[in-house]
């Protein structure tokens, strides 16, 4: 029975980066003659022993390791196998998948929980059982996170300043690197480096430092990152909402005149005031500045626009103003005596 090749080799290709491998299509009844065929007129091109791309399709920097990792597993589809995969990209192949450091990828080390063995020299199997933790999926491919790649490149480069490059890069990106479970995974190869056996910490700062990485680059790193940005600027906002809200709440009993009403909201500012201080000040010249500006600007504009409603209800009014330190090298809190004064007189 004949069958229309091509509709069937598109759509094998088509969730798979453009590979389709001969087991897959002999599946679907196309024949080995057929993709010979096709290969020799360019309609195909192999790429490794059974894996093929389909001619006009873009050539990709990891289509090799693709099909390589295609070809442990032949008549699966990608798509199918990365939910519980048994063959796991690692080392310095999944360095370059996640597009961090500059180690040369091949041979390509695949990691699975069953003995294997091959005569390719483009491929070394590792034996190992993973943590779930410890596989991600990154384009499509099931790779070993960051945390377990830096771990296994210090087990296996030795050298830490091609390996540190790759967790610079890594901090550098767009992912979060879980330092404390980096530490853990580290405390196997600790005494190697002339730490104390199981200080995986030790050997996370030396690693660190031999990349030039900073807990202050880092956070600034992270800070950057539009998502983190935007959370964080988004807990500032909702607290200060919230103590603006309980600043109204508060004079709402007093807008009869009373003398007091300074000195109340001192007093109910106060401790607002000292533990904001505190945090900001911890953070503000490191991580937050840019995001403290706008922060200022926004509460200028509504202290000024609550100042503006109450002042039509008060001939004279002294509003303690809610200030975030300019820069922190040390701690400062700010004194409640600062304030912003709104007046408004009888012929206004």
């Amino acid at each position: 029975m004949s069958v229309v090749v091509e509709p069937i080799l598109e759509e094998l290709a088509a969730g798979q980066w453009g590979l389709f491998t001969t087991a897959q299509a002999r599946a679907r009844s196309v024949s080995r003659a057929n993709l010979s065929h096709r290969e020799r007129d360019g309609r195909l091109e192999r790429l490794a022993h059974g894996v093929y791309r389909l001619g006009g399709v873009p050539v990709a920097p990891l289509d090799d390791l693709r099909a390589a990792w295609m070809s442990t597993e032949p008549m699966v589809l990608a798509w199918e196998r990365v939910g519980t995969p048994r063959v796991v990209v690692g080392g310095a192949a999944a360095a370059a998948v996640h597009e961090c450091g500059d180690i040369h990828p091949v041979p390509y080390r695949l990691i699975t929980s069953e003995r294997r063995q091959t005569q390719r020299t483009d491929i070394v199997y590792s034996r190992r059982q993973l943590d779930s933790r410890d596989v991600v999926v990154v384009g499509g491919l099931p790779v070993t996170s960051i945390e377990r790649t830096v771990a296994d490149l210090v087990d296996e480069i030795g050298d830490l300043s091609l390996v540190g490059d790759v967790l610079a890069d890594a901090t550098r990106g767009e992912r979060a690197v879980d330092l404390e479970h980096l530490g853990l995974l580290l405390t196997p190869f600790a005494a190697r480096y002339g730490h104390p056996r199981g200080d995986g910490p030790a050997l996370l700062e030396q690693l660190r430092r031999s990349a030039g990485i900073d807990d202050i680059a880092a956070a600034r790193a992270l800070v950057r990152r539009p998502a983190i940005g935007a959370a964080l600027e988004g807990i500032v906002s909702q607290a200060v909402g919230e103590q603006l809200r309980t600043i109204v709440a508060g004079l709402q009993p007093q807008l009869a005149g009373s003398v007091e009403l300074g000195e109340h909201i001192e007093r109910m500012l106060a401790p607002v005031l000292v533990e904001q201080s505190r945090l900001v000040s911890e953070i503000t010249d490191t991580v937050l500045a840019p995001l403290l500006q706008r922060q200022r600007e926004q509460i200028d504009h509504i202290t000024q626009s609550v100042a503006a409603q109450i002042s039509a209800s008060l001939p004279n009014i002294t509003i303690p103003a809610i200030a975030f330190p300019a820069r922190t090298g040390h701690s400062s809190i700010p004194t409640t005596g600062t304030t912003e004064e709104f007046s408004r007189t009888a012929g206004e």
